[in-house]
């Protein structure tokens, strides 16, 4: 399967767009979701998912390659994943999903597509994207029905677009929105799952307002965040990265509570702050981050 990379920015690739799939390898490492749902038109959906397909079946670059099927309740789900199924397919991104049976019936596409291809079904992941009010009335139960599912993602626009909410918003994001997204970190946390991904900040001109959207998300406990053009790579990758002043500080934790957890103590100053169990854990995830 495709290597495991940063998923901290994951660029949106139409699937009908050769030139712009061309340009992938230039752009790595990183996450590439090659999308087959909204921007390729019906008529250029057959062909779509053959130029995919030749991706994921070709041979392996410097990214990982996920593939955005249509959602499952379409006539197209099926056969995007029998066609794209291959040895460099990373992950699956399922977008509009509104109730655990979703997942399932995902998973059981993923299981058949590779067994028909030869492929290990068991290093395929799935982004469920939660983008509609019934797909958010029904997170808790979506986030448990586990299978290839590791994590959930967040579809701003058309979240925005089923409550007839301003999108994109000249204001501030919007109370609704803000809501909606802290029961999706929720409800990743309960089931288990991996932080969360954002959606696509759309006015990609505007670098100093997707770093102010990006920050705000992951303030809210979102771990990446989706893009649509190269330029927001740097800007969201910027953000969700540990900076070496955490990192350094969190180091600098460690050490000073595992020499006091040496002579007996389970708590130790450090800088006028008080590190205990649950301030080093937190020191050790963000570590634990460089590696994703």
């Amino acid at each position: 399967m495709g290597a495991v990379h940063s998923r901290r920015a994951m660029l949106f690739v139409p699937g009908n767009s050769k030139r712009m799939m061309a340009k992938i390898p230039g752009l790595a490492p990183g996450s590439f979701i090659l999308d087959l749902e909204d921007s390729v038109p019906p008529h250029e959906k057959e062909s779509a998912r053959r130029s995919v397909g030749e991706l994921t079946r070709g041979a392996p670059g410097d990214y990982a390659l996920h593939v955005r099927i249509n959602d499952v309740a379409s006539a197209f789900a099926a056969d995007d994943l029998a066609a794209v199924m291959g040895e460099n397919l990373s992950g699956i991104v399922v977008p509009k999903v509104e109730r655990a049976a979703d997942v399932e019936r995902v998973n059981e596409l993923i299981d058949a597509a590779a067994l028909a291809k030869g492929c290990d079904a068991s290093a395929i992941s799935v982004i469920a994207t939660i983008e509609t009010a019934r797909g958010l009335h029904h997170v808790d139960e979506i986030a448990a029905a586990r299978g290839h599912l590791e994590l959930l993602s967040f579809g701003n626009a058309d979240f925005a677009l089923d409550l007839g909410l301003e999108w994109p918003s000249t204001a501030a994001t919007s109370e609704m929105v803000l809501w909606a997204k802290c029961r999706v970190v929720l409800a990743s946390r309960v089931a288990g799952l991996d932080a969360p991904h954002d959606g696509s900040f759309t006015n990609y001109s505007d670098l100093e307002a997707l770093e102010v959207e990006a920050r705000q998300s992951r303030r809210l406990g979102f771990g990446g965040k989706h893009v649509i053009h190269p330029s927001q790579i740097p800007v969201v990758e910027s953000v969700f990265r540990p900076s070496d002043g955490e990192i350094e500080r969190a180091r600098s934790l460690i050490d000073s509570f595992e020499a006091a957890e040496a002579l007996g103590s389970g708590a130790v100053g450090v800088e006028g702050e008080l590190v205990d169990y649950a301030i080093v854990k937190r020191a050790r995830n963000l570590l634990a981050e460089l590696d994703r």
